[in-house]
């Protein structure tokens, strides 16, 4: 039986997360890649469409989840990935450049290999990357990939637009898990309120891959930590797929697709 990203111990991402959490913190562009269906795909079935859709869900809501998987022992790769995402797509939403300037992050967070930040700002916009070459964060734990962000705000009405993707390679012994994701927001740091349109793939165990995009962006507020709104599909192998539809806030239905259109299969919490 083929296995899931549920089943693969999370302690993986995990220090993912506490190396990207260190690090601090819209246009299209060749730093922006467009995920795609990944040779891997999983094929969804009723046996894997709700863990699937709480796993996809938990990528989308960009709400730091460190303080959640500090109780948790043994970590499985969603949620390790799920953290890193949320510290990368964080510190890129919230970080101004001052100057341009790139900074080594290693120091601390890698026990060999680097982490740098390129980083630089015009005005009231902002651009810059985060960039992992073989940064083992601790116990063979390495991370490798570029994230890259454009961002712009108003310091009148709070408003900002941001734009960020890239891949994030996580590797632990045999295991290694690819994110692509290329995602655009617009929202106010005063009130909260946000509307995001993201895409991404994961990739990595034979059999567990799907591609995830958005059909009506999803809406919320970061200062309640909901999200309100939105529907997303994912793809898997031989045409099947899923929709995700927000109903009330952090819940959503989820409809399967597995060859004959789609059927209500459960409502999760995310």
């Amino acid at each position: 039986m083929n296995r899931t990203y549920l089943d693969i111990p999370r302690f993986l991402i995990v220090a993912s997360m506490a190396l990207v959490v260190s690090c601090g913190g819209g246009g299209g562009d060749s730093r922006f890649p467009t995920p795609t269906l990944p040779a891997d795909a999983m094929k969804f079935d009723a046996t894997n469409a709700n863990d699937t859709a709480v796993t996809i869900m938990g990528f989308s809501s960009t709400f730091s989840q460190g303080p959640v998987f500090k109780t948790e022992a043994a970590p499985t790769i969603p949620q390790i990935v799920d953290m890193a995402l949320d510290e990368v797509i964080d510190w890129n939403r919230n970080t101004m450049p001052v100057a341009s300037k790139t900074t080594d992050i290693s120091a601390g967070l890698c026990t060999s290999g680097t982490a740098t930040t390129n980083s630089s700002e015009s005005g009231s916009s902002a651009s810059g990357d985060m960039i992992f070459n073989n940064c083992d964060i601790g116990g063979g734990i390495l991370l490798n990939g570029n994230f890259a962000f454009d961002t712009s705000w108003n310091d009148a009405t709070q408003d900002y637009n941001f734009h960020t993707g890239g891949s994030l390679s996580i590797q632990i012994g045999a295991e290694s898990v690819t994110v692509v994701m290329n995602l655009m927001e617009s929202g106010n740091f005063g009130t909260g309120v946000f509307s995001t349109d993201t895409s991404f793939s994961m990739s990595g165990v034979p059999g567990a891959g799907f591609l995830v995009e958005t059909v009506q962006p999803l809406t919320g507020n970061y200062n309640t930590l909901e999200v309100t709104g939105g529907q997303l599909i994912a793809y898997g192998s031989g045409g099947t797929r899923l929709r995700i539809t927000v109903t009330t806030p952090n819940n959503a239905d989820v409809e399967l697709d597995d060859g004959g259109g789609f059927v209500f299969d459960s409502t999760i919490m995310f």
